[in-house]
């Protein structure tokens, strides 16, 4: 089960680089393709790892926030959850290049992936998300050399999600109020109107 779970944040945290040396060639072959598989790319990077992770048994449900979770609990996270996207609301970053809102929810499997992984490998949900946090900071990294694009806003997701995570160890609204979350930073980072 560990070793499995190796294989699995392997590729999804390697994959930057993967894309990087081995798309070029692919772009050729795929010819008319290629622009539906670019777009089909972050998809399959988000969900098949961490699908593919959990259906073969490298990972439990529980680990990933999927399963167990009282009622009094979602109502305990979602009023924390509510509470955080209302801080957020405050916030209004005046510049930065935030994604759509999906990719809150594109996102989330993935570094459910890393944390879920962390959380088997040393025994304890504290360290395991902190396991996968960094997990989640080498991905990026990883995908910034390829890039050489300065993108601080996906750390800043990567580290919301955690905190959100462990206040809630749900993964439903850890990825909900991430979604949430990417419509209020783009609202507030979008010019307002008069301004040029």
């Amino acid at each position: 089960m560990r070793w499995e779970a190796v294989f699995w944040v392997g590729l999804s945290v390697g994959s930057p680089v993967l894309a990087q040396v081995f798309w070029p060639r692919l772009r050729d072959r795929l010819g008319d393709w290629a622009e539906l598989a670019e777009r089909f790319a972050p998809w399959a990077h988000g969900l098949i790892p961490a699908y593919l992770a959990l259906i073969s048994g490298a990972l439990r449900a529980r680990d990933a926030g999927l399963i167990g979770h009282r009622p009094l609990a979602w109502v305990g996270g979602a009023l924390v959850c509510g509470v955080w996207l209302g801080l957020a609301a405050f916030w209004k970053p005046r510049e930065g290049n935030w994604p759509e809102p999906s990719r809150g929810v594109l996102d989330e499997p993935r570094w459910t992936l890393y944390r879920a992984a962390g959380s088997l490998w040393v025994g304890h949900f504290q360290f395991g998300v902190l396991v996968g946090l960094g997990l989640a900071a080498l991905e990026w990294w990883l995908g910034w050399r390829a890039r050489r694009v300065t993108d601080w806003e996906t750390l800043a997701r990567i580290a919301s999600s955690a905190v959100v995570f462990v206040l809630t160890r749900n993964f439903w609204l850890t990825a909900l109020s991430q979604a949430a979350l990417l419509a209020i930073l783009r609202r507030g980072a979008a010019p307002q109107q008069g301004q040029l």
